[in-house]
């Protein structure tokens, strides 16, 4: 029922309202696990290997592709489409094959505390993905805490213990995070730009556009297992940004 309610309010949303709109700009779409079972999921973050392919052919195929990278801000004259994965499973080794196969550019944010334990990258594999031309390596904190729950000084350890981690790993600067569970305070913000992170993305959801642009803070929609073809281009479409309005 609960999903049925939320397909009628997506589609009233975007088809009396949104479409109308005619806004431009970039969609980052975030995927978590490809094809693994994990213990912790009952959300769904896990899609299988069959349907992310379907879903990198298709987005190749109907949609301009684009990198989170320093240029980012001056591509936002068009509809188009950036990819993200968040906390650093080992199972994303199959979207690093299948995004050089078709020749797509990725963000991937690494839980640095994680590295090396059961079902997540270690640190040869990561060097794998730094190497990649198309893909940016981001953090996503050291223990994937809710930031917002903590005081000002343990964020610090959590955003700048994990920077260098990564940085020691694959021996340049990464100036690029998200938040872990989409959470931040007003003190969070004030690490990152201490810590000279430039772009930052959120669980916040919506298109980016040159008149909302915030690099420290910058929109995705979440992908998950039971999303098929139809489902995706809907997110990608703004179907789902109804939800955002919660949000105020």
């Amino acid at each position: 029922m609960k999903k049925l309610i939320k397909a009628t309010l997506s589609s009233i949303y975007y088809n009396v309202y949104f479409k109308y709109k005619k806004s431009v700009g970039n969609r980052i779409i975030l995927y978590h696990s490809i094809g693994s079972k994990l213990s912790h999921d009952n959300y769904g973050i896990s899609i299988s290997k069959e349907r992310f392919s379907e879903h990198i052919k298709y987005i190749k195929e109907h949609h301009d592709i684009i990198p989170i990278d320093d240029k980012y801000k001056y591509k936002l004259n068009s509809n188009t489409v950036s990819l993200t994965f968040d906390d650093g499973y080992k199972d994303n080794l199959y979207a690093l094959e299948l995004c050089e196969k078709y020749n797509v550019p990725f963000t991937l944010y690494i839980s640095t505390g994680f590295i090396g334990k059961k079902q997540y990258l270690n640190e040869e594999e990561i060097k794998l993905f730094s190497k990649s031309s198309l893909c940016k390596l981001g953090t996503h904190s050291i223990t994937h805490p809710h930031l917002d729950r903590l005081t000002y000084d343990v964020q610090y350890i959590e955003l700048s213990d994990s920077k260098k981690r990564l940085e020691n790993i694959v021996g340049h600067e990464i100036k690029e995070m998200s938040y872990p569970h989409g959470s931040y305070n007003q003190d969070t913000i004030k690490i990152i730009e201490k810590l000279g992170y430039n772009i930052v993305t959120s669980s916040h959801i919506g298109l980016n556009t040159k008149q909302n642009l915030d690099l420290k803070r910058l929109k995705r929609i979440e992908i998950i297992a039971s999303d098929d073809i139809f489902s995706l281009e809907k997110k990608i479409l703004g179907y789902y940004d109804y939800l955002a309005l919660k949000e105020k």
